[in-house]
């Protein structure tokens, strides 16, 4: 197991610059998710980390060792990626074994580590089957069993899931999260589904456009989010989010006047953020009126998508069954939920503490 640093690591294309000087470090241990939409860079961070693809200029280490010129081979990691790449005249015992086997390693250890694993991986009954006689969900355990053999200092996995059904992709999820629990080893993913991410994340760093966006625990991007981006991109359903200005402690867009945490003094153009299950409903008057247009069952939730001073919202509470189109309920933003942006920069604005 090892500590990763990535110092200012970039990589340029000719004059497309595809990652922008990320400065990260992994700790041992750690399991970190590269998270964002296809395009951002985080696949080709991954690769450089892994060596397969060359810096243009930063350092990256693992352990004590500057690995930036080393070959892959060279690094002792292990990579996972969206295709399982399994040799299919093999059988999945000699699959496991074959990387072992080209190191020339003692046979009776090969074995060693390979029942080892088909354990840990529920793959005792399959090692004498080929590939092609596996679902798809054991070819994936077959491709993780491939890496752990290895017993690596950094696992990396590269959208392993993609290719499976959603079912399946959930029981993979709590596979490789009982893994990590299992081995301790350090693990870099990359995904760009969020719900990967927040299930299965120590760390997430968002990315796009090749610069990092944020990097915090799940929890901790979910309730503050940096800028703009991290602000829609996290959260399913998305959160909403309005034009408007600040003025005297209030939110103001169209008819909306919603009041702001204590300490809000900044003026101007902002964008307010509130994540649909943090709206309430309101029976007094105190509440603003929404008028219901669309209504989603989602079995215990329901998601309400309409319309309040002018402004599309979506409001996700506990299951309700009287709703209809056209109906009018009232609902409150309460000032501890409230997310505040500039927007020039789409950053983050803070209250004062008092």
């Amino acid at each position: 197991m090892a500590e990763i640093r990535l110092e200012q690591v970039r990589k340029a294309y000719g004059g497309v610059v595809a990652v922008h000087g990320v400065d990260l470090t992994i700790r041992d241990g750690e399991f970190v998710v590269f998270l964002g939409p296809s395009g951002c860079g985080k696949s080709t961070t991954l690769r450089m980390i892994a060596g397969l693809e060359e810096v243009t200029s930063g350092t990256i280490r693992i352990g004590s060792r500057d690995v930036t010129e080393l070959e892959p081979k060279d690094r002792n990691i292990a990579m996972v990626f969206q295709n399982y790449a399994l040799y299919p005249h093999k059988t999945i015992y000699d699959n496991l074994a074959f990387g072992l086997r080209m190191r020339k390693m003692d046979p009776a250890e090969i074995d060693v580590r390979v029942q080892k694993a088909a354990h840990m991986l529920g793959l005792e009954d399959y090692l004498a089957r080929k590939p092609k006689q596996l679902s798809g969900g054991q070819m994936q355990r077959v491709a993780l069993g491939r890496a752990l053999v290895r017993e690596p200092d950094v696992f990396l996995l590269d959208e392993p899931l993609s290719n499976l059904d959603a079912k399946l992709r959930v029981r993979m999820r709590e596979e490789i999260a009982r893994l990590h629990q299992d081995v301790g080893t350090s693990m870099v993913y990359v995904t760009h589904d969020q719900v990967e991410a927040m299930t299965l994340a120590n760390r997430i760093v968002i990315m796009r456009d090749g610069h990092v966006q944020q990097i915090g625990a799940p929890l901790e991007v979910y309730d503050r989010p940096a800028n703009l981006f991290v602000a829609g991109f996290i959260g399913s359903p998305e959160m909403n989010l309005i034009e408007g200005r600040i003025e005297g402690g209030h939110f103001v867009a169209g008819s909306l006047r919603i009041g702001l945490p204590a300490g809000t003094s900044a003026g101007g153009e902002a964008v307010l953020g509130i994540r649909p299950e943090h709206l309430a409903l309101s029976n007094d008057n105190n509440g603003v009126a929404f008028t219901v247009r669309v209504i989603e069952q989602l079995g215990a939730q329901t998601l309400c998508i309409g319309e309040a001073g002018g402004e599309r919202l979506r409001i996700l509470v506990d299951r309700v069954d009287s709703w209809s189109p056209g109906q009018s309920i009232g609902v409150r933003f309460p000032a501890t939920k409230l997310h505040l942006f500039a927007k020039s920069s789409g950053q983050r604005i803070e209250a004062a503490k008092p």
